[in-house]
């Protein structure tokens, strides 16, 4: 089992037949959304410049998740769509990608 203090962008994340996948982040708000840019990086095989702008998205939402995380009983996740994803991080830095449309990859195919 990995620590908070480690990240799982390496790819080694889990994945499942819907191509719904799992990674963990550090809880940390000042690399928390280049962290979550780099994981989805990956899972597209893209360089991250080539990602749409998160802060044109959601702002600063994530870092404010870890920045000042609620109670552990609340068990906080936040959910948004972003670049063809539904991604959810819960207060401990787990991601969940769910495939909503047509990945990057593939509209560059078109």
């Amino acid at each position: 089992m990995m620590s908070d203090s480690q990240s799982d962008n390496s790819g080694d994340g889990q994945t499942d037949g819907g191509g719904i996948v799992r990674r963990q982040i550090p809880p940390d708000p000042a690399t928390s959304e280049y962290d979550l840019l780099e994981i989805l990086a990956d899972i597209e095989e893209v360089d991250i410049e080539t990602l749409p702008p998160l802060y044109n998205q959601v702002e600063h939402v994530v870092e404010t998740l870890f920045k000042t995380p609620p109670s552990a009983d609340a068990q906080m996740s936040i959910s948004f769509s972003y670049a063809g994803y539904r991604i959810t991080i819960d207060r401990t830095g787990t991601v969940q990608f769910v495939p909503v449309k047509d990945t990057i990859e593939r509209n560059r195919q078109l």
